[in-house]
């Protein structure tokens, strides 16, 4: 039990961006004695363990519950409208959950959590033109200007935002999927490991940071959630003042060599390039029906050669492995995997 406490103690006050001496203060206790919870040496007894819960906003048993991290799916369909089951639902908050779990313990053996803020939590979006707001915003307030986002998995780890890559299996047709942890202080996100093309997986991140960071009105449709989400993720990665410079205004036509250089560069697929071009109103519907219409739609030209791979959680791992904080036994339990299967990875790693 000393050792439920003392990991989800540590967890809850440095969710909270307390520190011990801070949190001491809260409940009127020592620091010595938030230090000894937190290593196991003491346990509380039931009226400081009712203050610890009351000054973390935490639940009395989630201080004293083994595996306390549950990650839950947001309520809303993915942009393709494919809707889970329950028992899909389930499955994968258990298998998320179990990911997740490991990943904030590895966090706070490296004491090393980042603390996630939205930065546009007071900006309510009813419509595409507010998700293009919103886009715009975001981008100033995280120093991205209108330039191209090389690697957006690494913006968002170092953000704090916990991106999960996961194989469900051949039926689970979802590219990716977002919700949240820990009274939603955790925001999560969960890509299908199926997904290869690069600029759909760097558009379905930009598609789930949507669901994780609008304030959107309670009444708006799922389809509308969808669409408002696809217009923030189109205008993440293509700001319209980029594509006005890129194409101009009023065209009658675009040529695939104009597609594949703007797709290479920016990280974005042909289609959703003519999509941003046709809700920026650079086309007409009529040119773009055109195109669709053409031998060209369903072709896309080019390849965006970055890289979107989940890196923090491995980063942690052997950071911790290399100042013996774990052991191999250890890091094994970490990454789910089979001593062997750590093993072959762990060379893999190392090879010069």
């Amino acid at each position: 039990m000393k050792k439920i406490l003392s990991a989800n103690l540590q967890k809850a006050r440095q969710l909270r961006d307390l520190t011990m001496e801070e949190l001491a203060n809260i409940i009127g206790c020592s620091k010595q004695a938030i230090s000894h919870y937190e290593n196991a040496i003491r346990f509380p007894d039931s009226q400081t363990l009712i203050a610890l819960a009351e000054a973390l906003h935490v639940d009395f048993e989630s201080l004293i519950r083994p595996n306390a991290v549950q990650f839950s799916i947001l309520d809303v369909n993915y942009r393709q409208g494919i809707e889970l089951t329950h028992q899909e639902k389930t499955e994968i908050q258990r298998i998320a959950s179990e990911r997740l779990n490991n990943y904030v313990e590895l966090e706070q053996i490296a004491k090393d959590i980042i603390k996630f803020e939205n930065p546009i939590s007071d900006l309510l979006v009813n419509n595409t033109s507010d998700a293009e707001k919103a886009s715009k915003l975001l981008r100033k307030k995280w120093k991205l200007a209108d330039l191209p986002i090389p690697n957006v998995t690494k913006m968002l780890e170092d953000k704090g935002i916990r991106i999960l890559k996961i194989d469900f299996g051949p039926v689970y047709q979802h590219e990716g999927l977002s919700g949240w942890a820990e009274n939603k202080t955790i925001p999560v996100i969960v890509i299908n490991s199926k997904q290869k093309e690069l600029a759909r997986v760097r558009y379905t991140l930009f598609h789930e940071l949507g669901h994780l960071l609008l304030s959107m009105n309670d009444d708006l449709t799922n389809a509308e959630i969808e669409r408002i989400c696809e217009v923030f993720a189109g205008t993440m990665i293509l700001p319209t003042d980029v594509l006005i410079r890129e194409f101009g205004k009023n065209r009658t036509n675009i040529s695939i060599p104009e597609l594949r250089r703007i797709k290479e560069y920016y990280g974005i697929s042909i289609l959703a390039i003519m999509v941003r071009a046709r809700f920026s109103e650079l086309i007409s519907y009529e040119t773009f029906i055109k195109w669709r219409d053409s031998k060209f739609f369903g072709e896309d030209f080019g390849q965006y050669l970055g890289k979107e791979e989940p890196q923090r959680f491995d980063q942690l791992l052997f950071k911790c492995l290399s100042e013996n904080k774990i052991g191999i036994d250890k890091a094994v339990k970490l990454t789910s995997k089979t001593e062997e299967e750590f093993q072959n990875f762990y060379n893999e790693l190392f090879k010069f």
